[in-house]
């Protein structure tokens, strides 16, 4: 009795080996696994890093944005780059947190007389009036107000 219980158990497990098994020259039996999914790129609540001006004028046209004749001048102050896009956006890249934050409290000084889009990113800032629909995909901090005189 004990004979036939160890051979059936074997018998078992080579039929639940096999299961998995293609045949030699075959295709298997079994079900196709399911793909793994892509994983969807998470931005950074602060936005990535860019090295240049250029570097984030792509990403900002990959979020939606317009800048045709794109034109890198470097006349922002404390700005490593900075350029235009023909539409009036300003891009611009920095060195430092201290630059970055220096140009946005320069622009917060005259932000009732002209007003304030800005989305201010790790080393960078975008100026541009529809910013807001370009922060799910950059990150970074929407700094905005509206001129009041």
């Amino acid at each position: 009795m004990h004979h036939q219980k160890l051979l059936l158990t074997v018998c078992l497990l080579g039929a639940v080996a096999l299961t998995g098994c293609a045949p030699v020259g075959g295709t298997s039996t079994a079900s196709a696994s399911t793909p793994t999914p892509t994983p969807t790129k998470t931005v950074p609540a602060n936005g990535e890093h860019y090295s240049s001006v250029a570097s984030l004028e792509a990403a900002f046209v990959e979020a939606g944005g317009d800048c045709s004749g794109f034109e890198q001048t470097n006349k922002v102050t404390h700005a490593a780059e900075s350029g235009n896009c023909g539409t009036g956006s300003v891009l611009s890249v920095y060195s430092s947190l201290s630059d970055r934050d220096a140009v946005v409290d320069e622009m917060k000084q005259f932000a009732d007389v002209i007003g304030m889009n800005v989305l201010v990113g790790e080393n960078w800032i975008i100026n541009d009036k529809k910013v807001a629909q370009y922060q799910p995909k950059l990150g970074g901090t929407l700094v905005t107000r509206a001129a009041t005189k």
